[in-house]
């Protein structure tokens, strides 16, 4: 995989501030804050990538718990094959659709989410006719999903305000 274009765009971004804006300032403040700027902008590139890399990865897993969710209810027995067919074809599409749809991983990632959701209301509509061991096992895999979204998402968060603690500038 190349390198995606916004981490190449922000890498010259960065040296264009270096190399040609930064030798024709005179205060030093001005200095400080375009070298504060390029920092910045050196931190942000390879998250892109980190992002990007991340969001595959949440995709996978998504993808792995919807699959399954599928399978389940597939071999519910005590479930109308009505409501089940109903659930899994709406699913089994999103998933199809996912997979031929836009090559774009955050727009997957997005649709995903939406999928995710959707699921999540379905099953709370289907509590009645589930045994409750099967819907508990259901809720917990979408659960560890999310979960593990929002832990990479506070970390990389987390990481990139600690990386950008840098003082604002020098005086004069």
């Amino acid at each position: 995989m190349g390198t995606p274009i916004v981490t190449v765009m922000l890498e010259g971004c960065a040296r264009t501030i270096n190399q040609v804006i930064i030798p024709d300032l005179t205060q030093a403040s001005a200095i400080a804050q375009a070298m504060y700027i390029v920092n910045v902008l050196h931190l942000l590139a390879p998250s892109v990538e980190e992002k990007s890399q991340g969001l595959k990865e949440e995709n996978e897993k998504m993808r792995e718990v919807l699959g399954r969710v599928v399978e389940v209810l597939q071999r519910e027995k005590t479930l109308s094959r009505n409501v089940t067919r109903q659930l899994v074809e709406k699913l089994s599409h999103e998933l199809k659709k996912i997979e031929v749809g836009s090559a774009d991983i955050g727009e997957q990632n997005h649709s995903l989410k939406e999928t995710l959701s959707t699921t999540i209301y379905s099953l709370d509509a289907l509590k009645e006719k589930l045994p409750m061991g099967t819907m508990s096992s259901l809720k917990l895999q979408i659960r560890s999903a999310l979960r593990q979204q929002l832990d990479r998402e506070l970390a990389r968060v987390e990481n990139t305000m600690t990386l950008l603690e840098i003082p604002l500038g020098t005086p004069d």
